[in-house]
């Protein structure tokens, strides 16, 4: 088939190239079929055996056989979905009412004086009070299952190339979020899901976005993206999205509790710059520079030169014609790089990154040490936490402005090219 032939070609009956064979000829490249198959699988193996150790460890510990660590971050959508049933909803704010229904759950937090506070928006609250109808291991179940379902359709969706199934299954961000029960996996498929939708059906994709306002932090760029795009439609269903599910949360559970969503943003605030959070779980340049014993002041400037970079790179990506696949990957790659209050399973969208990454180059050709860079992607969400602990450099946020700096260049590369590769019918 020859470029004129792929360009008018239905996106159903387009060639999709296989990982492995994109890209130069001359020789192959060393990440074949074989190690893509077995990369993923041999990452599986070691993180299944590293919990099964945890495991053990801690069942040898006295007083601690009890105790189960993982999944306990689904503990406060479940609480807040209990109390926000029973018509309490403002109480899910309310550390000390929280506090109860999370330790009659899960005893062992009573134990170590644990605090999981609900941070989220009152539409998020309206979003999960179903799971309130479920015992909490059902829901959770439920909640993270259906999660990875939506993100490895997504992900699917992006890139449907048989080669990339094992890759997404196992990516190590993925099985993060689901061993600590949080909401990385469901947040990155609406994100991927929305910018999927976005050229074929405007209004389904601003719906989308809308939802991820669940998580504000990370949704801030997509409106600026869509007003960069014209996409006016998509703008709309947007704001009617975020501004509906909003206006029906305070209906449904009073206005108390957009006030106490608000008073609860400190205790965000306030754990970061204290270092109260585990900051080798903030993959953020403001912990980058927290760790090095920067002053606040200039620990908050180096974040506003982050996001000022981030939507800068989105504004350069989608205010002119280039590929879609490479404006999308710009987008998800910036949204990490905007909020100071940022944590490792939100890392998940990595995943929506590498996706579109490979969108790009499966089309377009792989750059050299392009696939080598996307393996450090992949590997990150897990292999940055394991790395930093070791010792108290958050280099992660350094990842994701080195991967903005790859997309940006790609992006200029390509408008400097004779017009008839400048763009790629369905990337």
């Amino acid at each position: 088939m020859n470029l004129h032939a792929f360009r008018h070609a239905s996106p159903k009956c387009r060639p999709l190239p296989a990982l492995h064979a994109a890209g130069p000829q001359r020789r192959p490249h060393w990440l074949n079929a074989d190690r893509l198959r077995l990369y993923p699988i041999t990452a599986f193996g070691c993180y299944t055996l590293f919990i099964a150790i945890f495991l053990i460890r801690l069942s040898e510990q006295k007083g601690l056989s009890g105790m189960n660590p993982f999944v306990v971050d689904f503990l406060p959508f479940w609480s807040a979905a209990v109390l926000a049933l029973h018509g309490h909803a403002v109480d899910a704010y309310n550390v000390h009412a929280l506090s109860v229904i999370e330790i009659g759950t899960v005893p062992y937090l009573g134990a170590v004086n644990g605090i999981l506070p609900w941070l989220y928006p009152p539409s998020t609250l309206l979003l999960i009070v179903p799971l309130a109808l479920l015992p909490y291991k059902a829901a959770a179940v439920v909640w993270l299952g259906g999660a990875y379902v939506l993100f490895v359709k997504t992900i699917r969706a992006i890139v449907p190339d048989r080669q990339a199934i094992l890759p997404v299954l196992f990516f190590p961000g993925a099985l993060f979020v689901i061993s600590v029960g949080q909401n990385g996996l469901l947040t990155a498929a609406l994100a991927g899901g929305g910018l999927v939708w976005l050229r074929r059906r405007p209004v389904a994709a601003g719906i989308c976005l809308g939802l991820l306002c669940m998580k504000p932090q990370l949704v801030v760029l997509f409106p600026l993206a869509l007003l960069c795009a014209r996409s006016w439609r998509a703008l709309a269903a947007f704001v009617l999205t975020a501004g509906v599910t909003l206006a029906l949360a305070v209906l449904a559970f009073g206005t108390d509790t957009l006030t106490a969503f608000l008073h609860n943003t400190g205790i965000a605030t306030y754990s970061i710059e204290s270092a109260h959070a585990t900051l080798a779980r903030v993959p953020s340049v403001f912990a980058l520079a927290t760790l090095v014993h920067a002053p606040v002041v200039l620990a908050y400037a180096a974040q506003g030169a982050s996001a000022l970079i981030a939507a800068a790179a989105v504004c350069y990506a989608w205010s002119r014609e280039c590929s879609y696949a490479l404006r999308a990957a710009t987008l998800i790659c910036a949204s990490l790089l905007v909020s100071p209050y940022l944590y490792d399973y939100d890392l998940a969208w990595f995943g929506v990154l590498i996706a579109w990454y490979c969108r790009h180059a499966l089309v377009a050709g792989w750059a050299r040490g392009e696939r080598e860079w996307l393996i450090v992607l992949w590997i990150a969400p897990l292999g940055g936490m394991l790395i930093i602990a070791c010792g108290p450099f958050q280099f992660l946020p350094l990842i994701s402005l080195t991967t903005l700096g790859m997309l940006v260049r790609r992006i200029a590369l390509e408008r400097r090219a004779p017009p008839v590769f400048e763009r790629y019918a369905d990337e």
